[in-house]
């Protein structure tokens, strides 16, 4: 599903035009920025849990130079879905 399938879906769910439904959305990503951006885990029900957490540092080797080059950390994400929502999702694809 891409951004402007989601928007429709939403629209027609809240009975709401697309640029409200995109509006809301907008809001959304940016809370869960703003969450995550402040070290919080993010909490969506029925669907699961969103965190964000520095990565290790890196070192890559340089062929020019032959030497460990050190990269910086970067942030990773970690998404762990509910049990039921596994579930869910198994049902789905079996039938």
């Amino acid at each position: 599903m891409t951004t402007n399938e989601l928007i429709k879906t939403l629209a027609v769910r809240l009975k709401i035009t697309q640029q409200e439904a995109r509006l809301h959305l907008r809001n959304m990503f940016a809370a869960i920025s703003t969450g995550l951006q402040k070290g919080e885990t993010v909490v969506m029900g029925n669907l699961g849990s969103l965190n964000a957490a520095p990565g290790k540092s890196l070192r890559t080797y340089d062929n020019a130079t032959r030497e460990f080059v050190p990269q910086p950390a970067q942030i990773e994400f970690f998404f762990r879905p509910y049990k039921r929502f596994k579930e869910r999702l198994k049902e789905w694809k079996q039938s």
